[in-house]
């Protein structure tokens, strides 16, 4: 055999594993499961650290996407709170998704809030978080703000995350909108009050990320372990099994977007990328043009941010 016909079999043998391992998650059970499988590293640690909303747009999102708040809960102890903007849009699913919802917190360790329409009787999160139920629907939509603002009013937050405002999905988009709508309202309830903002992606990419932050193996895996609570969800699409494929990706694209054309890869397999700024008060305080990179040998904290980004409480 040539050394060609050796390199093109070594490759295809080195595709087929990946695909094999892809394929071998396939059998893992899904959930939701009678007890939350709670992963070690989270049964151990305590929330006793910085306040963090997570705006999820989709029962699931906390799970797929919530790294960097994942990394914040286990290493600086972080009260990380999911805020369910939606329980979908399928009415007959809801109480599914809700089950789902619960068991993929636990073992996120996140707390849950799910907030309920304007009205409602029971708490099934928000309906039409749309860019168009914005423009036609103010009343409604300003409801849903007041009722954001006063979640965050409660839980005092020093960081939120949400979609970044051009996530592709209608509701993506439209949970953007509606943090930072009620965001502007909570701080003009609270002048005082310092916010970071931190925007994540998940269906469409971030043109001009500026954080990159490394993932352990063992971190993917808790995301996993949450995502496969969704059953529904993940045996509709199977997000769970291409989860290390899409932070390998990020790998791929921030060590470059976020760290400089040309930069080398970095020492680490996963990545999550996201968009940083900073609010205080009626202010709004950009990043510097300079990405930064959190490696998982640096812990991560919200302090880590503030220093690197040059932002400061009260500036």
């Amino acid at each position: 055999m040539s050394n060609q016909s050796n390199t093109y079999a070594a490759w295809l043998s080195y595709v087929q594993r990946v695909t094999g391992a892809v394929d071998s998650g396939r059998g893992i059970a899904l959930g939701p499961s009678a007890a939350p499988p709670v992963p070690p590293a989270v049964a151990g640690s305590k929330p006793e650290g910085a306040r963090v909303v997570y705006c999820s747009p989709h029962p699931d999102d906390e799970s797929l996407g919530g790294a960097f708040a994942l990394r914040l809960r286990l290493e600086a102890g972080a009260q990380v709170t999911n805020v369910a903007i939606t329980l979908g849009s399928d009415l007959a699913q809801r109480d599914r998704r809700r089950r789902e919802l619960i068991s993929a917190c636990q073992v996120l360790g996140f707390e849950l809030i799910i907030p309920s329409e304007p009205g409602a009787a029971t708490a099934d999160g928000f309906n039409h978080i749309t860019l168009p139920s914005r423009r036609e629907q103010p009343e409604a939509w300003a409801a849903r703000v007041r009722l954001l603002a006063d979640i965050f009013a409660r839980e005092k937050p020093e960081a939120i995350f949400m979609p970044h405002s051009d996530d592709f999905n209608d509701t993506h988009i439209g949970t953007h909108y509606l943090a930072f709508d009620a965001l502007d309202e909570y701080l003009s309830r609270h002048p005082r009050a310092s916010v970071l903002v931190i925007e994540c992606e998940f269906w469409h990419e971030m043109a001009d990320p500026n954080l990159m932050v490394g993932i352990t193996p063992e971190q993917a895996a808790i995301q996993m372990t949450a995502a496969t609570e969704h059953g529904g969800e993940m045996s509709r699409m199977p997000y769970h099994l291409l989860h290390p494929c899409r932070l390998m990706n990020n790998l791929r694209r921030g060590s470059e977007v976020v760290g400089g054309q040309g930069a080398g890869v970095q020492p680490f397999t996963f990545a999550e990328l996201q968009r940083v700024s900073f609010r205080h008060g009626h202010e709004r305080v950009e990043a510097p043009s300079e990405g930064r990179i959190l490696p998982p040998s640096e812990t991560a904290t919200l302090d880590w941010l503030r220093r690197e980004f040059g932002f400061e409480a009260g500036a």
